[in-house]
């Protein structure tokens, strides 16, 4: 296995991604299923020593001398630097993990299975990877050893790390902790990506290994359980969503919901009911009560039915907080702002049929008008992808192919009672995906990788989009979308016959 990653790394020495402009939709050629090796090659290659994934592969000092000139030595430039190099996002962990899983190559599954062994350890390199308490309280309550959740962003050291700009381990003035020198300065654990890298991860990758039936002793199966009970505990009582990140997590909302990673623990914990079957009652009980209603509450599906969809706008709310009045009382508030991804995940976790059940016969199309009206880019006439919120200017790489994902899903639901309305999406599933294209960039040694995003600059959720190759998440949605692999149902198959 070591000698594997350090082979890989090795290769990954070599190369340098630079930033590559956004070129007419007349001049791109489609993706193909043959493209797909080197795809998979530029994830599997952009690993740390110990064969850990890394979110992005590192541009050149001369694309950072752009982004950051002027602030090259602010903190907040420095710990940007500092993720690109070091860090992995569990959730582009778990993506990774499922496209390589999907290549049936001997050497990737080896990297496959030493992540989920890392999560399921609580370490990686020399790092606890796990929130436990009491720095972290969870809805009041003290959780600790392997129902602690895990850091949304994991690395392999905690310190010194070293700029790649300036090559220097001295941390500049107003750098958190700045007599430790640079290092590790994220610690948070967040909902959405631990249902991703313990639940969705694994158990796609498990059926890739064993089929349907995953053994219960498996490490996916053993990593997928383990944070059910912290789950539980986190599920709000008034609304029945599950709360966004434990207390002690910097920078939240206190008692804050967030409807996208929701969608992500409803996706994964259906496909963990479905993986258990009949085998374990008493976990598909926990299951099945934070998932629907109960003697002790409203489960995740009421959330969805009474709290996301905002009638007003024709959009699924991005989720909200739970005020919490000094005499007991408490009262949902919910956000006003677009998030794309809700849009798209939504549509394909609760499916256009139920969005329309409950919410009016072709709701689920309007949605997705609307989501295009406020943040389509269009080039031409044509539509090239998404954004992640209002503006038509910036591509998404990752939430496009999520919304040619949704796009197909959908139509798949309107095409014997909509064939008008299902022509219309799998036409923009198609430019979509071509859109994608622009983001594309072939690699000296003829790996494929694609850009973050199609310029640099806010996202309007708290992180920055970047021009640079994103081989975790939006290299693995590429492949997702070539194979038509749904990661929201477990085996990836569509989710409506």
């Amino acid at each position: 296995m070591l000698a594997i990653a350090t082979l890989i790394w090795a290769i990954l020495a070599a190369h340098v991604a630079n930033p590559q402009e956004i070129v007419s939709s007349a001049q791109l050629q489609p993706a193909t299923v043959s493209d797909i090796p080197a795809i998979a090659k530029a994830m599997a290659q952009n690993v740390a020593s110990s064969g850990m994934p890394r979110s992005y592969a590192e541009p050149s000092n001369d694309y950072y001398r752009e982004i950051f000139k002027g602030r090259e030595n602010a903190p907040e430039a420095v710990i940007e630097r500092l993720m690109i190099r070091y860090d992995l996002n569990i959730y582009d962990g778990a993506v990774w993990q499922i496209a390589l899983a999907l290549q049936s190559n001997s050497a990737y599954q080896q990297l496959v299975d030493a992540q989920t062994q890392r999560l399921l350890g609580g370490a990686s390199g020399n790092m606890g990877i796990l929130a436990q308490s009491p720095t972290f309280t969870y809805n009041g309550q003290i959780v600790i050893g392997k129902e602690s959740w895990v850091f949304r962003s994991i690395s392999e050291i905690y310190g010194p790390m070293t700029d790649p700009l300036t090559n220097s381990s001295v941390a500049p003035a107003g750098f958190p902790q700045a007599e430790h020198g640079l290092h590790k300065t994220d610690f948070r654990p967040v909902l959405g990506e631990n249902a991703w890298a313990t639940i969705i991860g694994p158990l796609q990758t498990a059926y890739q290994k064993y089929g349907r039936t995953v053994p219960m002793n498996s490490p996916e199966m053993r990593l997928a359980v383990s944070k059910l009970p912290s789950f539980e505990i986190m599920q709000d009582a008034l609304t029945g969503g599950v709360l966004y990140a434990p207390t002690g997590t910097s920078g939240i909302q206190e008692g804050g919901i967030s409807a996208e990673n929701n969608l992500s623990l409803l996706a994964g914990l259906r496909m963990l009911r479905e993986a258990i079957g009949e085998r374990d009652l008493n976990t598909t009980r926990l299951i099945d009560a934070l998932v629907t209603r109960d003697a002790k509450g409203p489960g995740i599906e009421e959330y969805f039915k009474e709290r996301v969809y905002n009638p007003a706008q024709g959009i699924l709310g991005s989720g909200g907080f739970v005020s919490r009045g000094a005499n007991g009382s408490s009262h949902y508030v919910a956000y006003e702002n677009l998030a794309v991804d809700v849009q798209t995940w939504g549509l394909t976790v609760l499916g256009a049929d139920w969005v329309d059940a409950q919410f009016g016969a072709g709701t689920a199309f309007k949605i997705w008008n609307n989501t295009k009206k406020r943040a389509g880019v269009v080039q031409e006439g044509v539509l090239q992808g998404v954004g992640y919120t209002d503006g038509d200017s910036m591509l998404s790489g990752e939430w496009t192919l999520g919304a040619v994902l949704m796009a197909r899903e959908v139509a798949r639901t309107y095409r014997s009672s909509h064939p008008d309305w299902a022509r219309e999406l799998i036409r923009d599933a198609d430019s979509m995906l071509l859109g994608v294209q622009a983001l594309k960039v072939t690699n000296p040694d003829g790996s494929i990788g694609y850009l973050y995003a199609s310029m640099d600059g806010p996202t309007g959720f708290g992180w920055m989009a970047r021009r640079i190759q994103h081989t975790g998440a939006t290299n693995g949605w590429m492949i997702f979308a070539l194979l038509d692999f749904n990661p929201f149902v477990f085996g990836g198959g569509p989710s409506r016959p």
